[in-house]
């Protein structure tokens, strides 16, 4: 049993806008379907960025060994960003060059930002990805893209609203700590407007890197402000743990501490020991695949325990995002 966090299920219906149709239809062109992959395999969002990766080959092979998408067999190619969006972008091109694509995987809300319009109006692929960005949930800028979960914005009003559900006697003190890339400034200004309206004082909105060597001032800024609660959000596995950690040092050991959906990985959580006690976080996906009832997470139990007889039982987050995008792509 996870005894470090507790996690808010958080209802989101996947957006699919767009043409899979054309997808299929297209692909009739050749014998094999195209399916690209961009990932962080070496930056800071490759812990769970890589197992995204492995989800959608692990799919794939799967769906292959079943006779494939309507007989043809689906040909993965992945290829390695280090989290920057203009790897991204130029990784795509190279992939686009190569010949037809049926469905990309982007890495981050800025490839998916940077490709679309041209997307939108030439290629038409049906793509699918790590993000789950509030802007990319548009249908009318982002045809062919689809969210497969709860928003980030959505992800930060439901732990506002816990934050208000839970509350006790004091007029609850919420700090809110987010990185500087895109997906981590998304929904920022949706739960300050949130706090405000459930009488909610919002006392730090405080920005970082992504990556940070020193997070002192942070931890700092944190204390000063006086929280009865914490959210962090916009990171992997990094930077919050420290600030966290730095956090509790100064005694606020009774501060409510909360993050989003990519700071919950089960296995990192786990590793963090005792200062991850009482940890509240998002979950938008079931990732617990021992003794489930679902066909697919059955699936997805087997082939986890081929790979490692001591499976724990829970897939990460990552792995998961991946392997459902590839299903809705399929």
């Amino acid at each position: 049993m996870l005894n470090r966090r507790n996690f808010l299920k958080v209802a989101g219906t996947a957006t699919l806008v767009g043409s899979m149709a054309y997808a299929v239809s297209a692909s009739a062109q050749g014998n094999d379907l195209s399916w690209f992959v961009n990932a962080d395999l070496s930056g800071p969002a490759a812990y769970s960025s890589s197992a995204e990766a492995e989800g959608i080959q692990d799919f794939a092979a799967w769906k292959n060994a079943e006779g494939g998408i309507g007989g043809r067999q689906i040909k993965v190619t992945v290829m390695d960003t280090g989290f920057q969006p203009s790897v991204s972008v130029a990784n795509f091109n190279k992939a686009l060059a190569g010949g037809h694509l049926d469905f990309v995987y982007a890495d981050s809300t800025g490839m998916v930002q940077a490709v679309s319009p041209e997307n939108n109006k030439t290629h038409k692929i049906l793509m699918g990805g790590g993000s789950q960005a509030s802007e990319l949930a548009d249908p009318a800028n982002y045809p062919y893209y689809f969210v497969n979960g709860a928003t980030y914005g959505q992800q930060l009003v439901a732990l506002v609203r816990y934050v208000n559900e839970t509350r006790g006697a004091e007029k609850p003190r919420l700090a809110i700590v987010h990185s500087s890339v895109s997906y981590g400034r998304d929904g920022i200004d949706l739960a300050v407007e949130e706090a405000k309206k459930l009488d909610i004082d919002v006392t730090l909105v405080q920005q970082t890197k992504m990556v940070e060597t020193d997070v002192a001032a942070f931890a700092l800024a944190v204390r000063q402000a006086q929280p009865t609660h914490v959210i962090f959000h916009g990171y992997a596995m990094g930077v919050w743990p420290e600030i966290m950690r730095l956090a509790r040092d100064y005694g606020m050991d009774d501060v409510v501490y909360m993050g989003t959906v990519w700071q919950n990985e089960r296995e990192k959580v786990m590793e963090l020991g005792d200062i991850a006690d009482g940890l509240v976080g998002v979950s938008v996906f079931n990732t617990r695949t021992e003794g489930a009832e679902g066909e697919m997470l059955k699936v997805i139990d087997g082939i986890q325990r081929k790979k490692d007889p001591n499976y724990s039982g829970y897939v990460t987050t990552g792995y998961l995002d991946g392997w459902l995008d590839a299903m809705m792509a399929a």
